[in-house]
């Protein structure tokens, strides 16, 4: 799924490009139709010129042309007029040899339209039918302007314009991205809080350090985080008191089977049997159920720290063997993705194991594999039977209810694993002993 900074991003993106297309677009023809209006207006001003200038001498229509601007005497200078009469032309010096090709027209009846003109030039063309009733005559006169120049014109500010208009695009998209990054900043930094509090360096967010927009959900979160935290300790607190409240009652059992041995001996074996069955099925479930799993932030287990502290309390219960217990984790994995509490019981299980059955010595491993951390306990002991070792394997099967003779007998081993996904294989060490294989999921 896409995220909304990249969304938000795309959609602005967007917007801007089709306002400055628009924007470039409208201020082209804006340009264009100011460009055409200016080169009518100064044909209109020409004409008027030209007919100011236009005289009558012994019946005959002739221009003085000391008149005139004297952009119409250099050749081919761009501005140009003819004066059409029945029987002559009256051209512009700037004409020159050329000749513009005018339809004639009636008395009062303007054209403006472009041709080409001298030298292959597009011009813009303004005539003006005339005529005399004095003299009889009909004429046209046009007057003429090259319009290469205005064009080259036109393109250098259009050109300008558009260069302007791109890299003020380019600084909108830039702005856009940097704008939205340093808006997103307090969202990563809320997700980098999120992983601390995952991992238990702090309990709670800071909600004065999170923007307005976001503190009514921190502080949902907080109070989510603080009723949790609450539920799992009255749960905890009503396991202990169920534990304590268990004990008197089977304490007095025993007695009484204790007393019924001297009777009725094989009515206490069985009442004994029973009784045992109860007391280990109360201290599975209690286990069990003090397994917080992964639903609260909590410290996870700090590798090769907790590790090292395991090893130092095992050597110094199993002090008669004088046991090296060697540790091998690499730098980059410095953390197991479950509640240390959980993490230190079930690891501390297996290294008790270990540690019992081990001759000289215990190595505990890590690596990184297929996206999980795969953590090795090996020991030197005697191992376990293959026969045994399939039963430890074996899906459903409690690891204290299977035959083993290598003191596995920890169903709370296999819970914890259980809970949080944690693939938990058996097979014979290399060196001799029994090899425990614990495959987290990242």
């Amino acid at each position: 799924m896409m995220s909304i900074r990249t969304k938000l991003s795309l959609w602005l993106t967007g917007l801007v490009i089709i306002s400055t297309v628009i924007g470039i677009v409208s201020f082209e023809t804006m340009l264009r139709q100011a460009f055409h209006d200016s080169i009518i207006a100064r044909l209109q001003e020409d004409l008027e010129q030209v007919l100011l200038a236009t005289q009558l001498n012994n019946s005959k229509l002739s221009i003085d042309q000391s008149q005139l601007s004297g952009f119409y005497k250099p050749v081919f200078s761009g501005r140009y007029y003819q004066l059409n009469l029945p029987e002559q032309e009256i051209r512009s010096r700037s004409l020159w040899d050329q000749k513009l090709n005018i339809k004639p027209l009636e008395k009062g009846e303007s054209r403006v339209w472009q041709s080409k003109g001298p030298q292959n030039h597009d011009i813009q063309l303004l005539s003006l039918g005339l005529g005399s009733d004095y003299l009889n005559v009909d004429a046209t006169l046009t007057v003429a302007q090259d319009l290469s120049i205005g064009r080259k014109i036109f393109t250098q500010i259009y050109g300008t314009k558009l260069g302007v208009n791109l890299a003020m695009l380019l600084a909108m998209i830039a702005g856009i991205f940097l704008v939205l990054r340093q808006s997103f900043k307090p969202i990563n930094q809320i997700q980098q809080v999120l992983s601390k509090l995952r991992e238990g360096e702090i309990t709670s967010l800071e909600v004065n350090n999170i923007p307005p927009e976001l503190q009514p959900l921190a502080s949902t979160y907080n109070e989510l985080l603080e009723y949790s935290s609450k539920q799992i300790e009255r749960s905890r607190n009503n396991i202990g008191n169920l534990s304590h409240g268990l004990k008197t009652p089977l304490a007095v059992m025993q007695q009484q089977v204790e007393v019924l041995g001297l009777k009725d001996p094989d009515t206490a074996i069985a009442l004994q049997n029973q009784l045992d069955l109860i007391h280990k099925m109360v201290e599975r479930k209690l286990a069990a159920a003090r397994i917080t799993g992964d639903m609260l932030p909590a410290a996870q287990m700090q590798l090769p720290k907790d590790l090292q502290d395991l090893c130092n309390t095992l050597s110094k219960v199993h002090y008669n063997k004088r046991l090296l217990c060697n540790i091998d984790i690499p730098e980059n994995i410095t953390r197991l993705p479950l509640h240390r509490e959980d993490g230190m019981e079930l690891i501390g299980n297996l290294l008790d194991n270990a540690h019992k059955w081990a001759n000289s010595h215990v190595e505990i491993r890590a690596k990184l594999a297929e996206e999980a951390i795969m953590l090795i306990i090996e020991d030197d002991g005697p191992g376990v039977a293959s026969d045994e070792l399939k039963q430890l394997t074996d899906r459903g099967r409690r690891l204290d209810e299977a035959t083993m003779g290598h003191g596995l007998g920890l169903s709370i081993v296999k819970d914890i694993a259980e809970q949080y996904k944690i693939q938990l294989t058996f097979a014979h060490s290399d060196l001799g002993g029994l090899k425990i294989c614990l495959r987290f999921k990242q």
